[in-house]
C-alpha cells in the first residue's frame, strides 16, 4: 500500500512542473528569473520525463522480456529519439507536439502492459492521469506559444 501512494504522489508530482509552466503562460508569464522561458522550460522538462518512462520500460523488457507484448528496447529508444530530435532540430511547437505524442504513445504501451498484466490498474490510472495532465499542459503550452 505504501508503494502505492508513493509512485501516485511521485506521478502526480512530476507533472506538475509542466501543469505550472501552462497555467502560467496562460497567465502571460513568459519567463521566470534563473530559469528562463517556461515553453523552453517545459519543453525540457517534458524530454526528461519521456526519458525517463522510456527507461521503466526498457527496465521492464530487461526483465521481463518473454511477458512483454512487443520490443520495449526497440520502442522505448525510437521514442526517446523522436522527441530528442525534434527538440533539438525543430521548432518549439513541433518539439511539445511530438512530446504529446510520445505521452500518448507510451501510455498505450503501458495500458498493453496492463493487459499482459505486467503492471497493476492502478498503476495503469495513475499513469494515464499523469499522462493527461501533461498532455494538456504541453497542449495549452502550443496553444499559447
Amino acid at each position: 500500500m505504501q508503494d502505492n501512494r508513493l509512485y501516485s504522489f511521485l506521478a502526480l508530482a512530476g507533472a506538475s512542473p509542466l501543469v505550472a509552466c501552462a497555467v502560467l503562460l496562460v497567465d502571460g508569464v513568459e519567463t521566470i528569473p534563473g530559469f528562463g522561458s517556461l515553453d523552453v522550460l517545459a519543453c525540457s522538462y517534458g524530454l526528461a520525463i519521456v526519458s525517463f518512462l522510456a527507461g521503466a520500460h526498457w527496465a521492464t523488457y530487461m526483465f521481463k522480456q518473454s511477458e512483454t507484448p512487443f520490443n520495449l528496447f526497440v520502442s522505448s529508444n525510437v521514442v526517446f529519439l523522436a522527441v530528442w530530435f525534434a527538440f533539438v532540430l525543430a521548432s518549439l511547437d513541433v518539439a511539445l507536439l511530438t512530446q504529446v505524442l510520445a505521452f500518448l504513445f507510451l501510455l498505450f504501451v503501458d495500458h498493453r502492459m496492463l493487459l499482459s498484466g505486467l503492471i497493476s490498474r492502478n498503476y495503469f490510472q495513475v499513469r494515464a492521469t499523469a499522462t493527461a495532465l501533461a498532455v494538456a499542459s504541453l497542449l495549452a503550452i502550443v496553444i499559447v506559444h
